[in-house]
């Protein structure tokens, strides 16, 4: 990732280019850092992975990042004692491992982990259990990196309704479009945060949460709803006709504050804006990442 502070100093040598004395200014190359995305769930084996990659420098000409193969990865399930350190059960440790998926026709995906058991014994496969911790440990290019997350209890899902209908204006169609609205109960406990999640007929057949309908920036304190019954209306448009799944995912607050650090820096407006920190939860050098342990509540519901 390219810092502001790089970009405005681009920006200012541009500005003063007229000026008739010239300036040697040596700007430095970037350190290449370990881009790790990891997912635990309770409900979509196929959704338990975690994709590496290496950014690029600032003077290289591409802006993809490089993918990370042959990595020792492995994922481990524990508790947390009372004297808060966590007790981490090695019989159930799991490498991941990259592999040739059928639903990628059988294509190998360099950089992306998934458990084996996946191809020989889908029903084994790894799945988060809600009240487990769960231990992500990384060997790469000679470096070793970690982090933890929890599955917290599940908040469930009452239901998902359609409504508010109306005419989309910017489609071509005309397409007549619904919102959806939510609802659940909060939990009797301060400090709840949810992301939320949808696929569509359209996005049926793509894969990972990244190709999934999200709205991560509902607020994620409940300070002032504090245990009280939520009806939660999306501001994004659903096609007649369409069935959608839709899973909200209760998530720790680091989990959260990296996601919502995550979008507030992809929505940056430019070199003049305030820079974004990434809330980093992966442990090593040189690295940015997230460890998302997701618990999981399910609706599926066709757009009415």
């Amino acid at each position: 990732m390219k810092k502001a502070s790089t970009y405005f100093l681009i920006m200012t040598l541009v500005a003063f280019a007229s000026c008739e004395r010239d300036f040697d200014i040596a700007l430095k190359n970037n350190q290449p850092q370990l881009i790790v995305e990891a997912y635990i769930n309770n409900e979509l084996p196929f959704y338990n992975y975690v994709i590496l990659g290496r950014s690029q420098s600032y003077f290289e000409p591409g802006f993809e990042n490089i993918s990370v193969s042959g990595a020792t990865v492995t994922i481990t399930e524990g508790t947390l004692l009372t004297n808060n350190t966590y007790n981490w059960d090695l019989a159930s440790k799991r490498q991941l491992k990259e592999g040739r998926l059928p639903q990628f026709g059988n294509q190998l995906l360099p950089g992306v982990y998934f458990d084996p058991e996946l191809l020989t014994n889908q029903s084994n496969a790894l799945k988060g259990t809600p009240g487990k911790h769960y231990l992500l440990e990384i060997d790469a290019e000679g470096k070793q990196y970690s982090a933890i997350t929890t599955l917290l209890p599940i908040v469930p899902l009452d239901s998902v309704t359609t409504g508010f209908h109306y005419i989309d204006e910017d489609d071509d169609t005309t397409q007549e479009k619904a919102r959806l609205t939510v609802h659940y109960k909060d939990p009797d406990t301060v400090g709840n945060t949810q992301l939320y999640y949808w696929s569509t007929i359209d996005s049926r057949q793509n894969f990972g949460w990244g190709a999934m309908g999200t709205n991560r920036f509902t607020p994620g304190t409940d300070d002032l709803v504090n245990g009280e019954y939520i009806h939660l209306t999306l501001s994004n448009g659903f096609a007649i006709g369409d069935s959608v799944n839709y899973y909200m995912a209760s998530v720790e607050r680091k989990v959260y504050n990296f996601w919502d650090s995550f979008n507030k820096a992809r929505s940056n407006g430019g070199p003049f804006s305030t820079p974004v920190r990434l809330q980093n939860t992966v442990s090593g050098d040189n690295v940015i990442g997230c460890f998302s342990g997701f618990s999981l509540s399910t609706k599926s519901l066709v757009i009415k």
